[in-house]
């Protein structure tokens, strides 16, 4: 018997090439790094192990269809003959870990880097009233030496509790049960951040003090976001 080859669905390479355009677009991308993994075969018989994703050596950037490969959840291709980088298995896991999440981006963001380079505190706090709603869950600091695209093994311990990680000195990564709300989870994290690096410079300068949302608001957004933003 001879074994079909796989064919990619021309949908979810759409998805890949316009959300890595969306991101390009807001200046989220500056080399090689950062990509996008995207959940396939959700109606097929490989029941979503199939990942979409970016391979290797090129960026969000320059990328065209021709440059989409597929993975399964175990990392051996079957679509391309070029694998991602090793930051994939950073992907494939949270996805094998959360079957509600069908799409991860990892981007490097100028001044959320810069920001996380000094504020490290693992509780991130808001300042505008619109960001729980949109993540849904704590946002994940982690320390600065933890680096779980190189060791995915400390992911299992706090990935079920968040919909998006820091590492500080390196990037962030937001999860979504679809790409567009991954991609709002991203900017919604790189607006909030610049909100209160902007709130931290006009305090310093007139003297004041930066108001934070409660933590009993942000507890109730998080609770209620799916209901505001979708209708759920």
């Amino acid at each position: 018997m001879i074994d079909t080859p796989f064919q990619p669905d021309p949908a979810v390479v759409g998805e890949v090439l316009r959300y890595a355009q969306l991101l390009v677009r807001r200046g989220f991308v500056s080399n090689t790094l950062g990509n996008i993994a995207i959940r396939g075969g959700l109606n097929a018989s490989d029941l979503g192990r199939s990942v979409y994703t970016k391979h290797r050596g090129l960026s969000l950037e320059e990328m065209t269809a021709s440059h989409v490969v597929v993975t399964d959840l175990g990392g051996a291709l079957v679509h391309g003959t070029t694998p991602p980088s090793v930051g994939h298995q950073m992907n494939r896991r949270i996805l094998e870990l959360r079957r509600d999440i069908n799409c991860v981006m990892h981007v490097h963001i100028d001044h959320v880097i810069g920001y996380f380079s000094v504020q490290q505190d693992e509780r991130f706090r808001y300042v505008s009233a619109d960001a729980a709603l949109v993540l849904q869950a704590p946002i994940k600091v982690l320390p600065a030496n933890v680096n779980i695209e190189a060791d995915v093994a400390g992911i299992d311990g706090f990935i079920q509790s968040t919909n998006c990680v820091v590492m500080p000195n390196h990037g962030v990564t937001t999860l979504g049960r679809t790409a567009s709300e991954a991609f709002h989870r991203m900017t919604t994290l790189a607006a909030e951040v610049s909100r209160i690096i902007t709130a931290g410079t006009v305090a310093a300068a007139w003297g004041r003090q930066v108001t934070y949302v409660s933590d009993a608001e942000t507890t109730d957004m998080y609770r209620t976001g799916r209901t505001v933003i979708y209708g759920e």
